[in-house]
């Protein structure tokens, strides 16, 4: 039995807890931890209780061999620098962030860490604070961000029957990527459920012309990929017809977006490349103002 340490309470982070209680002592780092010392929540359809410590990073008595890290992505620079004293300087950490840009900065920041990405098709929300529902089985792939992690210290800590690996994450990170920009902002523009975008032909045409612009950025990072950004979108919006984006949800709560790490992130490769990317950078304007 392991001591796993979880920073965020998000839906991926109450998962990724489900699929490690009980064989693991689970610590959840919370801002207000809870007053009897214990975080408890129910997954479903399982109707299964996950429980584990309450704290906060001053609570933290001792070193850290392995966190998960499920913080916004805006949020997961500040909670590692946070954190990082009570890191043990082995210590394996994976990240759960949507788009890009957050892997990568602390990737750079932390050379030293075990650091690894996952990306994730799973469907899961919370109705609330203590509920969490799994509303579509996925797939979890997880690689390493830097060259000091291995497949090998993985083992023990996260079960093998909830992940694959991949050596190159940077591109399962990059296919991931594109449907994120082709769908989850355009969501929050016309304000719908994803297979809204393939229902009415402005949006489809208006998420066509992102994806002209993804495709040719992507052709210069990952000359190998031959899949269409429309493509992959496309098909994303059938499975998950009914599914609003994280971002439309995020958006319809008052909270911030994760905007710069998707289209923000685009514009950013687009730039390096020089390549023009006039849809993105107006859908980017617009929600950015919003």
């Amino acid at each position: 039995m392991h001591d796993i340490y979880i920073l965020g309470s998000g839906a991926m982070a109450s998962l990724w807890a489900s699929y490690l209680y009980p064989k693991q002592t689970l610590h959840f780092i919370q801002r207000t931890p809870s007053p009897d010392g214990l975080y408890r929540f129910t997954i479903e359809p399982q109707n299964k209780e996950i429980k584990g410590r309450s704290l906060s990073i001053q609570d933290i008595d001792t070193q850290i061999d392995y966190l998960i890290l499920a913080t916004k992505a805006y949020d997961a620079v500040d909670a590692m620098n946070s954190i990082k004293d009570k890191l043990a300087h082995n210590a394996c950490v994976l990240l759960l962030q949507n788009g890009l840009g957050s892997q990568q900065a602390i990737a750079a920041g932390f050379p030293s860490i075990k650091l690894f990405a996952c990306s994730s098709t799973e469907g899961a929300y919370k109705p609330n604070a203590n509920t969490l529902i799994h509303a579509g089985k996925g797939i979890n792939t997880i690689g390493p961000m830097n060259s000091v992690a291995s497949p090998a210290d993985l083992t023990g800590w996260l079960p093998k029957s909830h992940y694959e690996w991949r050596d190159d994450i940077d591109f399962v990170l990059w296919r991931k990527f594109m449907i994120n920009c082709a769908i989850n902002p355009l969501t929050v523009l016309y304000n719908c459920p994803n297979g809204d975008l393939i229902k009415h032909n402005d949006y489809t045409t208006h998420m066509h012309h992102l994806c002209e612009e993804i495709d040719l950025i992507t052709k210069v990072r990952f000359p190998h990929i031959n899949e269409s950004a429309f493509d992959l979108a496309h098909k994303t919006c059938e499975l998950t017809a009914k599914n609003f984006s994280s971002m439309l949800q995020d958006n319809r709560n008052g909270n911030p977006t994760e905007i710069s790490f998707m289209t923000g992130y685009l514009i950013e490769q687009a730039n390096t490349y020089n390549i023009p990317c006039p849809f993105n950078e107006a859908l980017f304007n617009t929600l950015s103002q919003a």
